[in-house]
């Protein structure tokens, strides 16, 4: 089963208390099930282990979850996220094919890519969902982020990622989603507000700049797709705008074909990504088609 909807483990264990340590009935009703995942989960992220999670366990109050319990009522999460992946494997098949975790954590990210049992997969931390209208976004996001560490595994870095490797990773993701999506708003699909990504267009010559040159270095990475730097100017999430521009000017100027040898097992979805493109331009869409990446 692709979508693992971990979440009904969890409302059991809110709907059973238990007299004692809620520790132990946190582990029998909703850990023990799902180890594998939630020891993976862990090993991902270095700020938050078994110690923190018991504290943070003993803390919980019922009442905390009951809108995200009435918004996974209304509209089945599990349901959205098959969806979203037989788009993405219509686009892009994968054997084995990632499963989705649909979890509820402590501080957890919206999604990202774990590996289970050395299979990529896809973690999504129900706990930070206000509404559901962006998930297959995020599973497909994740779904390519998946395929990348599936067919590109001697590409991918070992340690820390430098920005080159970002923005191919991220840049990647971001135009995966827009041919799995092409109705949705390209804000959306670039985690960017309307005004966020106008202000970015405004700014593409200057971001561009500013990331060709320190593309072997890792230092902009958590600047570029995490909190920004205000000191200096640099908005919150931009760089998958920078990642999407860059990729999208390397697959248009250099062919579907010729990236494919580079990145075996994409050239499909390559041609696809340069479809869409030409498609947006006969359009009369906002992208710039002579701004050159560096």
């Amino acid at each position: 089963m692709p979508v693992k909807p971990l979440y009904i483990d969890f409302f059991n264990f809110l709907d059973h208390p238990q007299e004692g340590d809620p520790w132990v009935s946190y582990q029998r009703l909703y850990l023990q099930g799902h180890y594998r995942f939630f020891e993976s989960y862990l090993e991902t992220f270095d700020h938050f282990g078994w110690p923190q999670m018991a504290e943070r366990v003993r803390q919980i109050k019922k009442e905390d979850y009951g809108q995200l319990r009435s918004l996974i009522q209304s509209q089945d999460p599990k349901v959205l996220a098959e969806e979203a992946l037989e788009r993405c494997r219509l686009a892009l098949p994968l054997n084995p094919e990632p499963s989705v975790y649909l979890f509820v954590g402590f501080f957890s990210a919206d999604g990202v890519t774990i590996e289970v049992e050395g299979v990529p997969s896809i973690a999504l931390g129900m706990e930070r969902f206000k509404d559901f209208k962006d998930l297959g976004l995020l599973v497909s996001h994740e779904y390519c982020h998946c395929a990348q560490r599936s067919l590109l595994r001697d590409f991918s870095p070992k340690g820390k990622r430098t920005l080159f490797f970002a923005m191919v990773a991220e840049g990647l993701s971001a135009l995966f989603t827009q041919v799995i999506y092409p109705e949705v708003p390209l804000h959306r699909h670039l985690f960017l507000t309307p005004q966020r990504l106008q202000w970015c267009r405004e700014n593409q010559g200057i971001l561009l700049e500013l990331a060709g040159a320190d593309l072997v270095s890792e230092k902009l990475v958590p600047i570029l797709f995490g909190p920004g730097d205000p000191n200096a100017g640099i908005p919150p999430r931009v760089g998958y705008f920078v990642a999407s521009q860059m990729l999208e000017h390397c697959l248009t100027h250099h062919g579907a074909e010729a990236l494919g040898e580079a990145f075996p097992g994409f050239e499909g979805l390559f041609q696809k990504i340069i479809h869409k493109v030409a498609k947006g331009y006969k359009k009369g869409d906002a992208r710039t088609k002579n701004q050159t990446p560096f």
